[in-house]
């Protein structure tokens, strides 16, 4: 998590003077929110409301820097299923895993890596059509000034809010702050290879490489798409079973279900515990996060 916020630093770009604790604090806090709420999503409002309160950052902008930094992470998927989908794909329409009221097969995982891989695609040629708009005056201010039923107030602040998103995706095109946000996405991505590496060599009896510990990670983002109870408590299990038997890295679901849960409790119980903490210490709690009110100022 510190990699993500020194990403988050550099993303922010005239703003970077803001303190990395800081921003270490806002993405457990939106990594918290994102685990005990259904939609998922709630953290990226929780983490972006976080700055824009403590660091004095108008909202939109902030939100401009969080679409940049999952950006990264999308180019990073859009790697690992690629890679992963050449060297397992098509997988067996007949394998299936059950667990919790879960249920993955080949038949579900082979077209939601080409979905999860297009989705990833699209997300980045959207940006970069964004980052085409110039940060005033572009074509969407212009097109709400033709739109008779909204007020002055409404229009002024739906085109303020947009500027600001907008200037927040134009930080990603300083080389500097580029080259450091794509040092560091190699950072996070790496280190959880490695976590997923290292774990297998602390069981007795599993062994596991590093191309399969890749796999691994691509097969539990490709899992993350399907919706699932908050936290994707038993998804992300029944996919670590799955990733098992596709990857041959071990027969016997009781290990690949222990190896999943040990995984899952690793990121799940800090990043809650923690975020919720210096949620609670800023008064972010849950209702305000998800009743947030975008509003530039």
């Amino acid at each position: 998590m510190a990699f993500r916020a020194f990403r988050w630093r550099w993303l922010l770009g005239e703003q970077s003077g803001q303190r990395r604790v800081m921003l270490f604090e806002a993405v457990m806090v939106g990594y918290a929110f994102n685990n005990i709420l259904p939609s998922g999503r709630v953290g990226e409002l929780a983490r972006a409301f976080y700055v824009s309160e403590k660091g004095s950052v108008p909202i939109s902008m902030v939100f401009g820097t969080i679409i940049n930094d999952r950006v990264f992470d999308a180019l990073t998927i859009l790697l690992l299923v690629g890679l992963t989908g050449f060297w397992i794909l098509p997988i067996d329409p007949q394998l299936q895993v059950g667990l919790g009221g879960f249920q993955l097969s080949g038949e579900i995982l082979n077209p939601l890596f080409v979905n999860v891989a297009v989705g990833s695609l699209g997300m980045v040629g959207l940006v970069l059509l964004l980052m085409l708009i110039p940060r005033r005056d572009g074509m969407f201010p212009l097109v709400l000034w033709r739109l008779p039923f909204l007020s002055d107030s409404i229009r002024d602040r739906v085109i303020g809010f947009f500027n600001g998103v907008v200037s927040g995706l134009h930080t990603i095109k300083n080389p500097r702050a580029f080259g450091a946000s794509a040092f560091h996405t190699i950072l996070v991505w790496g280190l959880a290879a490695a976590t997923a590496y290292g774990l297998a060599w602390s069981v007795p009896g599993l062994s596991m490489s590093w191309f399969q510990a890749i796999g691994l990670m691509a097969i539990a983002t490709v899992c993350a798409a399907i919706p699932s109870a908050p936290g994707f408590w038993g998804l992300y299990e029944a996919g670590m079973i799955f990733g098992f038997q596709v990857l041959d890295i071990h027969p016997e679901s009781a290990v690949a279900l222990a190896y999943g849960v040990t995984m899952h409790l690793i990121y799940y119980v800090p990043t809650t515990f923690f975020g919720l903490i210096f949620a609670g210490r800023s008064a972010i709690g849950i209702k305000r996060a998800t009743s947030l009110k975008i509003d530039e100022s």
